[in-house]
């Protein structure tokens, strides 16, 4: 676990040394860089950490021995993936390099967006890890690039631009098919909920969550058959109710500082974007497995807690009661900070994602037997 609170403490020292008295953009490049160098590094040196660690590198191997069109008859419905591991081993490279290479994609895209989008990018950086995406991105690779997709796609979700959208949509769904049921998005999080539109919705979730199993048998037929097996899987097991506290504490945060956020586009988007994200949580209580989902509009903590927290900066700033404004931005910092915290803290505990603790290449060599 050293390795991980050495990270978040050096990198958030850091990212608040260079970045927080103002903005530029030579030193956020210059920081970003540096997270990117050191979180790529840890993702890529990895051994045997991720639940997922021993599929990805028996898929890696599967496809030796598959053609393109072995791939193409046998996982069309995902192909991407298989179609870049088996280009790996015509070039030559190991299952090692290919972790390094998704790597590099998958953070490259999280640190595009922080640069982009956030207000404060040394906390997009501490929540990107408390948070527990840099654990996501290192267990599931197919899934995280999905995510890096959707992150891709922002922009054009933003300012409502439906072909780039779905063509970015489209493209990482043949990574992982999960992203393509992210696709109402487009229209559900920029929407503004009356309060007609909030009852529906909450009638529907219930609804749902009540009748979701013989609701789930009737679209069974037609889902993906990775998909369909889910139900005689361990993955159909539920979680308990204290994985939605969290969830619910980021919902109601959001929603209590919502009017923080100035450009009333981006509060919609962030404040549906934490309502859908706690919902899909409210139904790990049913089946574990749609905990998967709720990555997708999660994501946008990276930026709306920063955006929520710089606003007091901002107005501490322009404002005639500068000393209390700025002492407000210390206590937001601090509340969001400790919520990063009491995150990753249960995170670790229940071990999400199976990376705690850290294990490195240097530690599987360590305890391979030394020959005569």
């Amino acid at each position: 676990m050293a390795v991980y609170y050495f990270t978040i403490c050096t990198l958030t020292g850091l990212g608040f040394v260079l970045t927080e008295k103002q903005k530029h953009a030579k030193t956020t490049v210059l920081y970003l860089s540096v997270v990117f160098a050191l979180l790529t590094f840890l993702a890529s040196f990895r051994y045997a950490i991720g639940f997922d660690y021993f599929a990805y590198r028996n898929i890696f191997e599967m496809t030796s021995n598959l053609s393109f069109n072995d791939i193409l008859y046998y996982y069309g419905y995902e192909p991407l993936f298989f179609v870049l591991c088996a280009l790996f081993h015509l070039c030559g490279l190991s299952f090692q390099s290919l972790i390094t290479s998704v790597s590099i994609f998958v953070i490259l895209a999280a640190m595009w967006f922080i640069f982009r989008y956030s207000k404060l990018p040394w906390m997009s950086v501490y929540l990107y890890i408390t948070l527990q995406f840099f654990a996501y991105d290192m267990n599931l690779m197919r899934q995280a690039i999905g995510v890096s997709f959707f992150l891709l796609a922002y922009p054009y979700l933003e300012h409502q631009k439906p072909l780039p959208y779905t063509i970015l949509l489209f493209v990482g769904g043949l990574f992982h098919n999960s992203l393509w049921f992210m696709f109402p998005l487009y229209f559900l999080l920029p929407k503004k909920f009356s309060c007609k539109s909030a009852a529906c919705l909450a009638l529907i979730t219930g609804c749902g969550y009540l009748f979701f199993d013989p609701l789930f048998l009737l679209i069974k037929p037609f889902l993906p058959e990775k998909y369909a097996i889910y139900q005689d899987s361990y993955f159909w097991n539920s979680n308990s109710w204290e994985y939605l506290v969290l969830p619910a504490l980021y919902c109601l945060l959001i929603f209590l500082f919502r009017k923080r956020i100035k450009n009333l586009r981006r509060r919609t988007i962030y404040l549906n974007s934490a309502i859908f994200y706690f919902l899909i949580h409210l139904f790990i209580t049913k089946h574990f497995i749609l905990e998967r989902f709720a990555i997708y509009p999660f994501v946008f903590s990276l930026t709306a807690i920063p955006e929520i927290v710089a606003s007091y900066r901002s107005a501490g700033r322009s404002s005639a009661k500068h000393p209390r404004m700025l002492q407000k931005y210390d206590c937001m910092i601090l509340l969001f900070l400790a919520f990063g915290g009491a995150f990753f803290l249960f995170a670790a505990q229940k071990g999400f994602h199976h990376v705690y603790p850290y294990v490195s290449l240097l530690d599987q060599s360590r305890s391979m037997p030394v020959g005569n």
